[in-house]
């Protein structure tokens, strides 16, 4: 699974990170609906990796495809 496009995802304090279009997302088994959690992925900025660390990029179902 992948995700669809590219998307803003808003990040609090930060604003906005991008999220490339074509990233690995897994399923979110830790969660009692349908989500997807991002996967790293190639070129990411050091802000954007500690996002991803402490907190993850939660995807809704219509951002992703196989």
């Amino acid at each position: 699974m992948k995700t669809k496009k590219e998307i803003k995802y808003p990040a609090a304090w930060v604003g906005y990170i991008t999220i490339p279009k074509g990233t690995p997302v897994i399923l979110a088994t830790n969660l009692p609906y349908k989500a997807y959690w991002c996967e790293p992925w190639e070129g990411m900025t050091d802000e954007q990796e500690s996002w991803q660390r402490n907190y993850g990029f939660l995807i809704d179902p219509d951002e992703v495809e196989e």
